[in-house]
């Protein structure tokens, strides 16, 4: 709608609400007495019931009525309407937390309704150029920035409009502005990498000459792709102009994606209630919010089966340029924001961005602050006092810890994942399936991979990180043999690790070696690197594993992290056989821990390695305790899940209670964090599975014990979580888990760390 801000349009803005039957009734005993009410002989402007005003029509108003019944009459009319207003709205489910970033605040808010647009500027003043309106959002709580990536952009005014978000602390919605572009839409998405986590495809296409067919085959063809390149992202759809758009394009919209299976993660469209009217009508028109929103929310649910959360990416009062100079009233702009925000609260509305904060956009009537000054206008201090208003008073005023995506207070400092979706070099050599940014794509274990004939060694990748971070943590994955350290496997046996400052595609510029490994034969690795002033990492393999299962290099994924801040972000997952298949983050496994962390906490996405052996005892893990920190003396939370071979062993409790305190001493004493989980119950039959679960209730005593008697943070009860779901949680051997199992023992272990560390 931005240009349009610019070139006024005439539309009919007036909505429509469908299948709402009102049914109007009266009691049948009315005791006046009871109302407590003094009537003159002239009908009040307006009627407030509950949240809602309603304006009662100038004619009514008029009319000079013979008694009080009538006036009664009037009232019952009105809440009636009210009444079922309110049912049709309740019959909708509540509103959930699932979009990065976002909580559930006072009265059931949203914490992502108080975003703005940074739109396509009419002024070099504006909220990318001048550092003091940033500030004053970021000091007043604003969570979400909706900003315009013009088509073509180059990476430099794409990293100026991101960084603008980042300076205010909320999370980014991007649009997406030429759906037409594949090539530029996909540099987009892998450039901003996790930056930006949310993504509206297109701007008002109903009114930009863009057709539903071609909307729709867009949609189906490139949102697929980028989704691709960013898993985590959520992209939305169709963000039309009205609620329902330009020839009913939202149901279109929403029929076609039904037919194709390509569902939006979110529905967004835009809402200006006001079109030549006075002052008073246009103010009337601010509960419109709860209306068309709560009728998108129904039609989104009887169309697709499923409720989406539903967005309002452009709101204001008119989209006229100029529009009515009633919006320069400071009474009048207070009183429609409140009032919006309310019936969006109201509605269960999963996030609204303000147009605009400050672009000279309706020759500067819609822009929270004056760009000439840069002064705060009445609309910025109205939504800064509704953020106080609905905000917890547990959550600081900050906005950076308005959502989960800041670092929880007093769990230290945490290492955001910034490899996702980078560029990706690598030699000629590379034959893996998905080509160089099959590294940095998110999917573990077979999927896509680089991949090189040992023969054809050395062979090198290179990702173009970007410029920040003062150290990086790097791990990397090759997961194509049960056990953490074997050299059997296809993962590197040598190699070294390189950075850059000044390199353009991986081959040129200056290199300089941090990490050089030799004799390796685990599968995956963690390594610390100094990164100040640095903006590529290189891996170089030069040997792979003497006795590989196949003649190949291989390695699936390379995560690297800003650990700038501190390392609190990282966990080992050490065990057996359980250990290897729960935490392997193969894409039949997710959401493993680190995506579910994701999920609750989007700028959070912690480093975990699986360190596990099958068959191994608790002996096994002590006669190897020391290597294991050796190799790993970054990570510092180590997630203990042995036990169950000590049950099929039958080893005593008192030998597994000095296995097990042992490695709570070596893991302290080499300065990490243990935790110890519960052995999960052995669904075996007969008297081999009683015989064998009394010897797990044993040893679980022992970890109950251990636990206490050192001070450490309860693990999950695998134990219980297992014994209640037997049919689902394992494969046929009664031991091992299926998907679903450890899609569940990965979720146990966020929630019983999740109060600790994350909340």
């Amino acid at each position: 709608m931005d240009i349009l801000k610019r070139f006024p349009r005439h539309l009919d803005l007036r909505y429509r609400i469908r299948n709402l039957a009102i049914r109007t009734w009266f009691p049948r005993e009315l005791n006046l007495s009871t109302l407590n009410l003094t009537f003159r002989r002239k009908l009040p402007s307006s009627i407030t019931i509950g949240h809602r005003t309603f304006t009662l029509p100038a004619r009514l108003r008029s009319r000079w009525l013979m008694g009080g019944l009538a006036v009664m009459l009037t009232i019952c009319l009105v809440s009636s309407i009210a009444l079922g207003i309110h049912a049709f709205t309740s019959s909708l489910p509540p509103l959930r937390a699932v979009l990065p970033g976002q909580q559930i605040w006072n009265d059931g808010a949203s914490s992502l309704l108080f975003g703005t647009n940074d739109t396509y500027e009419w002024s070099s003043q504006n909220l990318e150029t001048n550092p003091d309106m940033r500030k004053a959002l970021r000091n007043a709580g604003f969570t979400l920035v909706r900003s315009f990536f013009p088509d073509n952009a180059s990476d430099a005014v794409i990293d100026q409009r991101i960084t603008t978000i980042e300076d205010i602390g909320a999370q980014c919605l991007g649009v997406i502005t030429n759906i037409s572009n594949t090539a530029f839409d996909k540099h987009l998405v892998t450039y901003l990498g996790p930056r930006c986590q949310m993504y509206e495809f297109g701007n008002e296409p109903d009114l930009n000459n863009i057709s539903l067919s071609m909307y729709l085959k867009q949609w189906n063809t490139l949102v697929p792709q980028l989704r691709r390149i960013n898993p985590t992202a959520k992209f939305i759809g169709p963000v039309t102009a009205t609620a329902d758009g330009k020839n009913d394009f939202m149901r279109g919209f929403l029929d076609g994606v039904k037919s194709s299976g390509i569902l939006p993660d979110a529905i967004s469209f835009h809402w200006y209630p006001c079109w030549n009217m006075s002052r008073d009508d246009c103010l009337s028109k601010a509960d419109s919010y709860a209306d068309v929103a709560t009728n998108i929310r129904r039609e989104v649910r009887d169309t697709l089966g499923k409720d989406l959360p539903v967005g309002i990416s452009e709101w204001n009062y008119d989209p006229g340029n100029p529009p009515p100079d009633y919006g320069d009233e400071a009474s009048f702009i207070t009183q429609f924001s409140q009032r919006a925000i309310q019936a969006m609260v109201e509605a269960g509305v999963a996030f609204a961005c303000q147009f605009d904060a400050a672009s000279y956009s309706g020759y500067g009537r819609l822009d929270m602050f004056n760009v000439a000054t840069g002064q705060p206008k009445p609309q910025f201090l109205a939504l800064k006092q509704l953020i106080q208003q609905y905000r917890p008073a547990t959550v600081a005023a900050s906005p950076a810890a308005t959502t989960p995506s800041a670092p929880p207070a007093g769990n230290g400092a945490f290492g955001p994942l910034v490899s996702r979706g980078k560029a990706v070099y690598c030699s000629p050599n590379n034959a893996g399936a998905g080509g160089p940014q099959a590294l940095v794509s998110g999917h573990y274990g077979q999927w896509s991979f680089w991949r090189t004939d040992l023969g054809a060694l050395p062979a090198w990748c290179a990702i173009h990180v970007g410029a920040g971070p003062a150290r990086l943590l790097m791990t990397w994955d090759s997961d194509y043999v049960f056990d953490y350290i074997t050299d059997t496997g296809m993962q590197p046996q040598d190699y070294t690790i390189a950075v850059s400052g000044d390199s353009t595609d991986g081959v040129n510029g200056t290199w300089q070696t941090v990490v050089t490994v030799t004799d390796n034969h685990a599968r995956t690795r963690e390594h610390l690197l100094p990164f100040a002033g640095m903006s590529w990492v290189k891996m170089t393999v030069t040997q792979g594993q003497p006795h590989a299962s196949q003649p190949y290099l291989t390695i699936d994924q390379i995560d690297l992290y800003d650990v700038s801040a501190g390392l609190s972000d990282t966990f080992l997952f050490s065990g057996d056989s359980i250990s290897a298949i729960a935490y392997n983050r193969f894409d039949e496994n997710t959401p493993a821990f680190a995506d579910v962390v994701h999920a609750a906490y989007p700028a959070r996405f912690p480093a975990t390695l699986d360190e596990g052996f099958g068959g191994w005892t608790s002996d096994g893990a002590v006669q190897n305790i020391d290597q294991f920190l050796a190799l790993n003396p970054d990570i510092q939370y180590w997630l203990l899940g042995w036990g169950t071979n000590d049950a099929f062993s039958q080893v005593s409790p008192d030998h597994f209670r000095a296995n097990m305190q042992t490695l709570v001493d070596k893991i302290r004493q080499a300065g990490h964090t243990p935790i110890l989980a519960h052995i999960p119950y052995i669904n075996r039959p007969g008297n081999d599975g009683a015989t064998l679960n009394h010897e797990v209730r044993a040893l679980n005593a022992v970890i109950d014990q251990i636990t206490q008697d050192n001070g450490l943070i309860p693990g999950p009860d695998f134990y219980t979580l297992f014994h209640s779901h037997t049919s689902t949680y394992y494969l046929s051997d009664g031991t091992h888990p299926s998907p679903a199992g450890a899609i569940a023992m990965n979720r146990a272990w966020f929630d019983v760390l999740r109060s600790r560390l994350f909340a």
